[in-house]
């Protein structure tokens, strides 16, 4: 008696993301010149990368790439439609350098990875 056996390979995942960070629009003014020293820092799990510093700028323009590490359970949809755990959120923030004080917020994205990787053609936030 012959049976046939049938292998399902497991899913694909990426191991890696690639961010481009393009530019940033209508930042408050932090600093001189009713302007900001603007930068921002991309934060995928316990990496991160951060921009050069765009001076005297409410709407600086970066077009830096980093690339993070990424693991197949962080792409992952939990059940139930429960939050996102650490490291599931690719985290953008845009702060105002300050040489004398400490560096001052402006703005901030989430972007949750597993709806863009189960969305496949997500938008591109900016």
């Amino acid at each position: 008696m012959a049976g046939l056996v049938a292998f399902q390979s497991p899913p694909w995942f990426p191991s890696h993301v690639q961010v481009t960070v393009l530019r940033a629009r209508g930042l408050r003014a932090k600093g001189k010149h009713n302007s900001s020293d603007a930068f921002a820092i991309i934060q995928l799990g316990k990496e991160r990368y951060s921009t050069s510093v765009q001076e005297q700028s409410r709407e600086p323009e970066w077009k830096e790439e980093c690339i993070f590490e990424v693991l197949p359970d962080w792409l992952l949809l939990e059940a139930g439609g429960g939050g996102q755990g650490p490291g599931k959120e690719l985290l953008v923030t845009v702060m105002h350098r300050s040489l004398l004080a400490m560096d001052k917020f402006l703005g901030q994205l989430a972007l949750p990875l597993a709806a863009a990787y189960q969305q496949k053609t997500s938008r591109k936030p900016e």
